[in-house]
């Protein structure tokens, strides 16, 4: 008789023993809506089944991070997914839930729920709850909420600061989108810098169409002038150049609480101002209505801004 030491499983990662679990179920013909029992495990694994509750602190734990389904949850109706899934936005007070949120709050895992709805999105539906994400959201989507949290902070926004009701995308649908964080802040920086249509004259009057619908008699263009409409991306670029600050008062969203900031034409565009960066400025909402269409100085119009 020989004597024999067994394996020493003291030190056996979890990560270890998740791949072993994995490749029982992929041997024994297990997919993501099976399970696999502690005595199968036991028959065709490499570990003792203690060893996997010792990793991952339950053979429930280790099943769930194996990407199975842990037996007692194949028995949970779709009522009970629902009715704990509404339970969880509750609790955490919110109107939508993450897979990620669910896992950590729930009774159960997010298994069932997609089990039962085939997709998270068809399972928060169910509980009456709102999308975690939105669908066909285009780039430029994506660059004017970025724009809008960039004014409202005054500088560059951090990862972490684009978060609801900051910002109307999270940092992970940025992500998804770019590729990276960096990479959507590479993007909208060099798409708000491409003087294309920010040159000295601005887009140039055209006749309306689909696109562009007839305007109201107060608005009607003449041949030659700038749109009296400023796009967001020039917008931006005026107020960055003016510190996301009132030209006139000098108050801005990151220092004064309930500020608004507007862009406006410093030679009023009703007396021949021109929509280009040079005759656009920063004003407060309230400076804005006390300028109302007066020029910034009294005197003889500048010929610079006609």
């Amino acid at each position: 008789m020989k004597f024999k030491l067994e394996p020493y499983n003291r030190n056996i990662s979890k990560q270890q023993v998740v791949d072993d679990i994995r490749r029982v179920a992929t041997k024994l013909g297990k997919d993501s809506n099976g399970t696999l029992t502690i005595q199968e495990y036991e028959k065709h694994g490499s570990f003792d089944p203690g060893v996997a509750r010792r990793a991952c602190g339950s053979w429930f734990d280790a099943i769930s991070e194996a990407g199975l389904c842990p037996s007692r949850l194949l028995s949970v109706s779709a009522e009970d997914c629902i009715a704990d899934l509404g339970n969880v936005a509750r609790k955490l007070g919110k109107s939508s839930v993450t897979q990620r949120e669910y896992s950590a709050h729930g009774k159960y895992s997010p298994k069932p729920l997609l089990r039962h709805f085939g997709s998270w999105f068809a399972a928060i539906a169910a509980a009456g709850l709102e999308r975690t994400r939105t669908l066909h959201v285009t780039e430029q989507d994506y660059f004017e909420n970025l724009e809008a949290v960039w004014v409202r902070l005054g500088r560059q926004p951090t990862y972490s600061e684009m978060r609801k009701p900051f910002s109307k995308y999270s940092v992970g649908a940025y992500v998804c989108r770019f590729g990276s964080w960096r990479g959507a802040l590479e993007s909208f920086v060099a798409f708000v810098n491409d003087e294309s249509e920010t040159r000295a004259g601005g887009r140039q009057y055209i006749e309306p169409s689909e696109e562009e619908p007839e305007q109201s008699k107060d608005q009607q263009r003449i041949p030659g002038r700038t749109s009296r409409s400023i796009s967001w991306r020039l917008r931006f670029l005026v107020m960055r150049r003016d510190d996301f600050r009132c030209t006139v008062c000098g108050r801005s969203p990151a220092m004064n609480r309930g500020v608004t900031l507007h862009v406006d034409h410093i030679h009023p565009w009703s007396k021949s101002g021109t929509t280009t960066l040079e005759n656009l400025q920063t004003l407060c909402e309230e400076c804005n209505i006390g300028k109302s269409d007066l020029p910034m100085k009294e005197g003889p119009e500048q010929d610079c801004f006609k």
